[in-house]
Order: C-alpha cells, then sequence, then structure tokens
C-alpha cells in the first residue's frame, strides 16, 4: 500500500463566518496525519479587527498574508477557500506561488481578470429579494444606494440557505 505524503491544509472561510466553520474538516484531516491551519480573517470568528476598521480586501486578507510569511521558504501548503474565501486564497496564491503547492476553491469565488471582485456581492443582491434575507443584518455605511458595508448571516438564513443538507449531528 502506498503511503500518501502529508500536507500542511490552510483553510480559509468564506463571508460571515470564521475558523469555526471548519472544525469537523480539521478534525478529519489531522486524523490522517495532515498539519492543518484554519485562520479568521480581519474582523471575522476570534480575529480582534472590527469591520469598521476594514478598508479595503487587504485588511481583510491581512491574517492570511502574514501567515504565509511566517511560512518558511521550503515550505508549501495547500490553500482551500469556501466562498469568498476564494478570492483570499488567488491573493495569496499570487503573492506567494513558491510556497502554495495547490489551490482548492469549495463553492468559491475565482477571481478573473475582466469583473471585479466586487461583482460576486453586486450581483447576489440584485438577484436576492429583500424577504429571503430573512434574519440577516446589514449596515450601509455608505448609503442604501450602495451594498452594504457589513453582513451578519442569521441562524434562521444559515439554517435555510446554507446549512440546509446538513444533518444536526453534524452541523451542530
Amino acid at each position: 500500500m502506498e503511503k500518501i505524503p502529508k500536507k500542511h491544509f490552510v483553510l480559509v472561510h468564506g463571508f460571515c463566518h470564521g475558523a469555526w466553520c471548519w472544525y469537523k474538516i480539521i478534525n478529519s484531516l489531522e486524523k490522517c496525519g495532515h498539519k492543518v491551519t484554519a485562520l479568521d480573517l480581519g474582523g471575522s470568528g476570534i480575529n480582534m479587527k472590527q469591520l469598521n476598521e476594514i478598508d479595503s480586501i487587504f485588511d481583510y486578507v491581512q491574517p492570511l498574508m502574514d501567515f504565509m510569511i511566517s511560512l518558511s521558504n521550503d515550505e508549501k501548503v495547500v490553500l482551500v477557500g469556501h466562498s469568498y474565501g476564494g478570492l483570499c486564497i488567488s491573493l495569496a496564491m499570487e503573492a506567494f506561488p513558491h510556497k502554495i503547492s495547490t489551490g482548492i476553491f469549495i463553492s468559491a469565488y475565482m477571481p478573473n481578470h475582466v469583473d471585479p471582485p466586487s461583482l460576486l456581492i453586486l450581483e447576489y443582491f440584485r438577484r436576492t429579494s429583500v424577504e429571503s434575507l430573512m434574519d440577516c443584518q446589514f449596515t450601509f455605511d455608505q448609503g442604501m444606494e450602495n451594498p452594504p458595508t457589513s453582513a451578519i448571516f442569521g441562524p434562521q438564513y444559515m439554517q435555510a440557505n446554507l446549512y440546509k443538507h446538513c444533518q444536526p449531528e453534524i452541523c451542530g
């Protein structure tokens, strides 16, 4: 039986999530002998930066960039991005190509050279009715005619839209 080489996985969450969302996957990967790092991006999870301190995508992704800088030059990681985490891992892949063995996009935004990164958010709000946002909370610091500056997914919204296929014993 061929032995599978052990990898270092770096897990990057999407909007309105944090490193906490990876806990089941972290456990499974570590049981297989892999090293796993799950990061909280700016203003997410236990990251101490407040949303009003994040002025750009670069502020949001800074924890990932700091982590990539901390790696030795001979270490390569598997970057895994979920949802908007795809943009974050794309930025890291561009900045640190010599430290990346693989990039994995899980239902993730994969940037292109034509559309701005904000297009995903703009399209989401264009196609989504206000009623379907249920118990989500949004702030519009730049006015209601502009995209929200922050969002918090409510428990009902997450159950109905994000985790509807998860069994309670898996998600809980």
